[in-house]
């Protein structure tokens, strides 16, 4: 009887993965994929390095090329994990459409072949869509749902992932203390579960708490941890966000041009990966900064261009807001 022997490289791609060492592994992967001879798991594995690595505009690319071959009955498993992902990369990339259509895919999937673990992930993630919606209590209601999912199976990463999710939803509607207190919790489990980048998106959510309080220099010092983190880490996306918190923080402080610094940093991280939540928070943020520092031209270029995006993304609320600052000055 045949039996088939264990690939060597999937085996070390695997073990990559499991460490976070994605961009290790997108460079262990990367010639097959470009080669065109990549299959099943190993191709989705380099989509997922790619993506963890900011680089979702080629991840997509590749999603959608590979998705077709995925759709047969025999690799269901990987179809669902290769649309979870087209919807992750979508949202990055400010498509909010087509991240709603491909994470409501995701849910339909999952549902049909009973798989717990993806239905968590897409529910939790179409919370993440609504929140930034405004649709604050759909989104809690969507974490809701997945945490005890995650609690069952066992996923101390995932469910890190969602309290973070969590508290940026209490955040918003100025629920500082829950907030807060969903950020630890993320952190706890994010380091139970090996998952550093969480811990460290916990540590930016704990700094703009810090700043929404008062505390601006707690929150530059605490955003400054994350960088570091982030960049050892080879995560541009968050990188860029702890870059706009310690902005936030040093205009709050009166040190204009190191917020600029920090601002302009971020926007660079941003636009070079395609990261449009991001670029659009940072350019946010920055207004108040140009106005203290009488560049108020500028804030209303920052404004615009803003408003712009964040339309895009259907974060209305956001857009109301900047209107308004618009109208002010």
């Amino acid at each position: 009887m045949f039996v088939s022997q264990p690939d060597p490289l999937l085996a070390t791609a695997r073990q990559l993965a499991v460490a976070g060492a994605w961009r290790e592994l997108v460079v262990l992967l990367a010639p097959r994929a470009e080669a065109g001879v990549s299959s099943g798991e190993e191709a989705v594995l380099y989509a997922e390095a790619l993506m963890r690595s900011g680089d979702e505009r080629q991840a997509l690319a590749y999603l959608r090329d590979m998705e077709p071959s995925f759709a047969g009955e025999a690799n269901r498993a990987l179809h669902r994990r290769v649309v979870n992902m087209v919807g992750g990369a979508c949202f990055a990339l400010g498509d909010r459409d087509a991240a709603n259509a491909a994470w409501s895919r995701t849910l339909e999937l999952a549902t049909r072949d009973d798989d717990l673990l993806l239905m968590a992930q897409a529910t939790n993630n179409l919370g993440a869509l609504a929140n930034l919606e405004g649709r604050h209590e759909d989104a809690l209601w969507q974490y809701r749902l997945a945490l005890p999912m995650l609690q069952r199976l066992g996923q101390p990463g995932l469910l890190a992932q969602g309290y973070h999710n969590m508290a940026i939803t209490f955040r918003d509607v100025g629920e500082l203390t829950e907030a807060d207190e969903h950020e630890l919790r993320a952190i706890d489990y994010a380091q139970d579960g090996g998952a550093a980048r969480v811990a460290a998106m916990g540590r930016t959510g704990r700094a703009e708490i810090a700043l929404r309080r008062g505390d601006a220099p707690l929150a530059e010092s605490t955003a400054r941890v994350a960088i570091d983190e982030m960049e050892a880490l080879g995560d541009p996306m968050n990188e860029a966000d702890a870059h706009r918190v310690v902005g936030a923080a040093c205009a709050a402080q009166s040190r204009h041009q190191d917020a600029l610094s920090a601002f302009e940093r971020a926007l660079s991280l941003a636009r070079a990966h395609g990261h449009a939540l991001i670029e659009a928070e940072s350019l946010r943020d920055r207004v108040d900064c140009r106005i203290r520092s009488g560049e108020r031209s500028l804030a209303r270029d920052d404004a615009r261009a803003a408003i712009a995006i964040f339309e895009k993304l259907g974060a209305q609320s956001e857009v109301a807001a900047l209107q308004q600052r618009l109208a002010d000055l």
